[in-house]
């Protein structure tokens, strides 16, 4: 057998699989067309002889870039999408987290920024008319976004990390998404706390949710509604206006937070935060005030969270990125395409567990 996969050919792989070149073709390439036996058969066959398709070829043949690319922005939002705010922390490492699942299925990564949306509308355009890109992955949309009718009207796949939060397209096939249960993170924290002996547990947040709603709005939404819900539960006459502050997304608005909320509960034992930016305001100002019993947890497990040593709950990107290519690809597929979710086994919608990282 040859020493580099180099040198392994397509028709080694259908000898091996004891199929045609034309099925080997079709798993690389048009995987929703073979049977997922014999799909299984070609991938271990591609396995075992470390089969690495000749990718120049396969972009002249198909007539694709296989490339997708990702929209990046400041720390700041821009227009109407505050409420799909992410950090910039979280979007550089999901951005490097899709880098890494797309070497692992042989797709470039480009990435483009936009002042406006109509902008980006161009921008898009423009790659897909010179066939530079065959993919799009957005990190924040909102109600009634431009892009999704564009993107979705001309057929271009698409997903974005975060769910649509308040569009009536939700859980429609119209809309893939990937996202991470924040409201299971800060649940997670919740009874991490009280099984520590913790009963005065507050919560600092940001846009506050109206108090008798219960479907999340926001990932902020989700955040908190994972902490109410799962201390109500915990304690039926847990007050929870007094335990709750909200601010804005900074250090300094932690620490005033912290403030107002020790001015309502003196007696508070533990905080959970919608971020590792709030967090670490809260860690800092309990420091200056010398309540060294308190506890705190964040929300991202960033570098802040470990070098200050509070515990955090982490998104796990690295398997969000990874879904995220199953979501433009299939489980096996090789290209970005347009999947049929009612007829293939890949999955429109994929809401990921958090992990909490105690420390």
């Amino acid at each position: 057998m040859a020493s580099t996969n180099s040198k392994i050919s397509i028709r080694e792989v259908a000898a091996a699989a004891q199929v045609s070149l034309q099925t080997v073709s079709n798993v690389l390439n048009s995987p929703e067309k073979v049977k997922p036996e014999t799909q299984e058969k070609v991938l271990a066959a591609i396995k075992k002889l470390k089969y690495s398709p000749n990718l120049s070829a396969r972009r002249l043949r198909t007539n694709k870039s296989s490339t997708v690319a990702i929209r990046m922005d400041s720390s700041a939002a821009v227009e109407n999408l505050q409420q799909g705010f992410l950090p910039g922390y979280i979007q550089d490492e999901f951005a490097f987290n899709i880098v890494r699942a797309a070497h692992n299925r042989q797709i470039k990564v480009v990435t483009y920024a936009a002042s406006t949306l109509e902008e980006e509308i161009e921008m898009v355009k423009s790659y897909i008319d010179s066939n530079e890109m065959d993919g799009l992955i957005l990190t924040s949309t909102a109600v009634g976004d431009p892009r999704i009718k564009f993107l979705y009207s001309n057929r271009i796949p698409y997903l974005t990390f975060g769910r649509p939060w308040g569009s009536p397209d939700m859980y429609s096939t119209k809309h893939p998404w990937v996202d991470v249960d924040g409201s299971k993170g800060t649940e997670l924290a919740t009874k991490m706390f009280w099984e520590q002996g913790s009963r005065k547990i507050g919560f600092i947040g940001w846009k506050p949710l109206p108090f008798d709603k219960s479907v999340p709005l926001s990932t902020g939404d989700d955040r908190y509604l994972g902490w109410k819900q799962s201390l109500s539960k915990l304690a039926s006459r847990a007050p929870i206006k007094q335990l709750s502050v909200f601010g804005e997304e900074s250090i300094a608005s932690g620490r005033k937070c912290l403030l107002e909320l020790f001015r309502r509960n003196p007696d508070l034992e533990a905080v959970i935060c919608a971020s590792d930016t709030l967090a670490l305001g809260t860690f800092l100002e309990l420091q200056t005030l010398g309540h060294y019993t308190v506890r705190v947890c964040g929300f991202d497990n960033s570098p802040v969270s470990k070098e200050f040593g509070f515990s955090s709950v982490d998104q796990n990107l690295s398997q969000v990125a990874s879904k995220a290519f199953e979501i433009l690809m299939g489980e096996n597929g090789n290209q970005i395409r347009h999947l049929n979710f009612q007829k293939e086994s890949a999955q429109a919608h994929v809401l990921l567990k958090p992990k909490l990282i105690v420390r």
